[in-house]
């Protein structure tokens, strides 16, 4: 029977350690990519319905329409460029702006918590009690 020397138990621990760690990131990322596929799908189904708003608004105010068409292209073009970056690409994006600006990355990030939050709350099953 083969004994292992301390250097080698810990190179293998260190190694399988590397290795969970590897499988948790594919999983965030996958989980990442799953969640940022379905952002670009909801900021597509917002653009489409500020179209239409705009549509209706224009037999009424033509001018302003053409603003809230301006917006909901600027809409659409913000979920193609989100499509077509990988979940890495945005997370250094970020980074990189955060170095750069910290303070709007943070004010960005508290509202970004709060739009998320408000989200979950909206989409949670209401309880028989609270009505």
């Amino acid at each position: 029977m083969a004994t292992k020397r301390k250097g080698e138990s810990t190179t293998d621990a260190q190694d399988e350690l590397k290795g969970v760690a590897s499988g948790v990131k594919d999983e965030i990322v996958e989980a990442a990519d799953e969640a940022k596929a379905r952002g670009v799908g909801q900021m597509a189904g917002v653009s489409r319905a500020v179209h239409s708003a705009a549509d209706e608004l224009g037999r009424e105010l033509p001018q302003a329409a053409g603003y809230i068409h301006s917006v909901a292209d600027r809409l659409e073009s913000a979920s193609s460029a989100l499509s077509e970056r990988s979940v890495e690409d945005l997370v250094s994006a970020f980074n990189n702006f955060a170095r750069r600006q910290p303070a709007a990355a943070f004010a960005g990030s508290v509202i970004a918590g709060f739009a998320v939050s408000r989200f979950l709350k909206s989409s949670a099953p209401r309880s028989e009690d609270r009505q």
